[in-house]
């Protein structure tokens, strides 16, 4: 008779220490892509239920469900709701610089520049309203806003446009003796009016068609004329 233990095909034991284990590096690195898109995610959803609702309007659960997650899940990465809505800006900001410096690459004068500008950033919010909504009509009429880091990605955003300012009156295409923060806010200002207007109005017509008279307004306001008179003078003696 054929030993019963002979037909039995035993497989080698391996002691723990020998097994194949995922690096814990690389662990950290999944966990950590993981939480930063669902973080990312709950952002998104945040924007288009307050963007849609209003804060004091929408709720958690509202969020929660569009972000295909729990309640209480959210409260794992932000404290309450005020939180989530500070946090917005300050992690939209950071992706809108690199997208607007990436469009500005290869643009030479400062004046294409912020006409540049322009045309993108009116296109961003007609694309995505709900952002424009969160930002000019929820957090900018909060007296606290001004103290939050939400306000500082904002001044880190329209840094953007100073430094375009700046650039121009090195060029000498800007007026010097204009006060470049002052150039600032006056952009700033003129932008923001049309978008808040254009929410206001329930976003009925486009948003992007007054780009180019807008720009034009700003450019005129901005322009050296003594500096293109003396370029058009020099370049009727040659």
């Amino acid at each position: 008779m054929e030993n019963f233990s002979n037909s039995i095909s035993i497989a080698p034991y391996w002691p723990p220490i020998f097994m194949k284990k995922k690096p814990n590096l690389i662990q950290n690195i999944d966990n950590l892509n993981r939480e930063s898109e669902r973080k990312k995610q709950i952002l998104t959803s945040a924007t288009k239920i307050i963007g849609e609702k209003g804060f004091q309007n929408a709720t958690v659960a509202e969020i929660a469900k569009e972000a295909g997650i729990g309640d209480a899940t959210i409260y794992e990465y932000f404290k309450n709701k005020e939180d989530l809505l500070l946090a917005i800006p300050v992690e939209t900001t950071k992706d809108l610089i690199a997208q607007i410096n990436d469009h500005m690459m290869g643009i030479k004068g400062a004046f294409n520049k912020l006409r540049k500008f322009i045309w993108w950033w009116l296109n961003y919010v007609e694309k995505n309203p709900g952002y424009g909504a969160v930002v000019l009509l929820e957090l900018k009429t909060s007296k606290s806003y001004v103290s939050t880091d939400a306000y500082q990605a904002a001044r880190n955003f329209y840094q953007i446009i100073l430094d375009i300012i700046k650039e121009g009156q090195e060029e000498k295409t800007i007026k010097k003796e204009i006060n470049p923060y002052l150039a600032r806010s006056l952009c700033v200002g003129a932008m923001e009016h049309i978008i808040i207007r254009w929410l206001l109005k329930d976003r009925k017509y486009s948003l992007i068609q007054y780009a180019d008279e807008l720009a034009d307004l700003l450019v005129n306001s901005l322009r050296n004329t003594d500096f293109e008179i003396s370029k058009a003078m020099l370049s009727v003696s040659k």
